[in-house]
């Protein structure tokens, strides 16, 4: 059985098809991006643009695109972000859904939380969740403002976002930190009193005070979370009609395997993290 739901930021597709002893129901995010080149005006071969595309910020130079770095840039993008994402969750049915039977011995499946990312030319004729310009910076640029929806060709490199206690760097390649951002993730320290909800969450704080939370990907780093698995929860509590995300068991986040569950499996809350012998 597949179901889908489709969401303005992204859709994302149920398929309990593939349950089985040993294998669990995937739960696929799909976002779809329409990318569209910034040149410099004119058809001039270099300008400049401003950071954030904000007319009273720093102006970077920056080069037309050529077809060969183009493509390359948007092959990069979507690889590199697609497999940063993809594959790294479990959640833990608490539920009892999807009951399925196999070889005679009733199951309940976990869910493999997967991810797909596509990447094309923007085009009016077609849909995306979201419309992203690039800019190609000039050579002599190693820095660009962008956000969630304007990006710089540097973005997929991994470069120094800050530093640690102990005045150790920490790297990040930021489009991997601006897909978290589309899949509806805020930054890391959100909630907290030195980054207040209401206030403006792209100040420095935001991005993490203490270690731990500088290295989280939607920080200054490039380390996944527990709370990294939100998009999927919620995915799941929009399908089933079950659970909460204040409630932290429901359809709770692991990073390790999580085989499916026998009933008597699941009414013991027995997780089964090592390959099973099944019949």
């Amino acid at each position: 059985m597949k179901k889908t739901i489709k969401k303005s930021s992204w859709d994302a597709v149920i398929d309990t098809g593939v349950c089985d002893a040993y294998n669990n129901a995937d739960l696929t995010i799909q976002l779809r991006l329409g990318f569209k080149q910034i040149n410099p005006s004119g058809g001039a071969a270099t300008g400049t643009y401003n950071d954030y595309g904000d007319k009273s910020a720093t102006a970077r130079k920056i080069v037309k695109w050529s077809n060969s770095e183009w493509l390359s840039w948007k092959t990069n993008f979507v690889n590199s972000a697609k497999n940063f994402w993809h594959g790294k969750f479990w959640l833990v049915n608490n539920f009892s859904e999807f009951e399925y039977v196999d070889a005679g011995t009733k199951y309940i499946p976990n869910i493999w939380c997967r991810f797909e990312l596509y990447g094309e030319d923007y085009s009016p004729a077609k849909k995306f969740h979201h419309v992203i310009e690039v800019v190609r910076l000039d050579k002599s640029e190693t820095w660009f403002g962008s956000h969630s929806k304007l990006y710089d060709s540097l973005d997929t490199n991994s470069v120094q976002k800050g530093t640690d206690s102990k005045g150790n760097p920490i790297m990040q390649r930021a489009h991997v930190h601006e897909i978290g951002h589309l899949l509806g993730l805020g930054h890391v320290d959100i909630g907290k009193k030195h980054c207040p909800p209401s206030g403006n969450t792209n100040l420095g704080p935001c991005y993490g005070v203490a270690d731990k939370d500088k290295y989280s990907v939607m920080g200054q780093g490039m380390e996944l979370r527990d709370r990294h698995a939100n998009p999927w929860r919620r995915a799941m509590i929009d399908f089933t009609k079950k659970g909460s995300m204040t409630n932290a068991t429901d359809w709770a986040p692991k990073r390790k395997r999580h085989y499916p569950r026998t009933l008597p499996e699941a009414a013991s809350n027995v997780h089964i993290t090592v390959k099973p012998k099944r019949k």
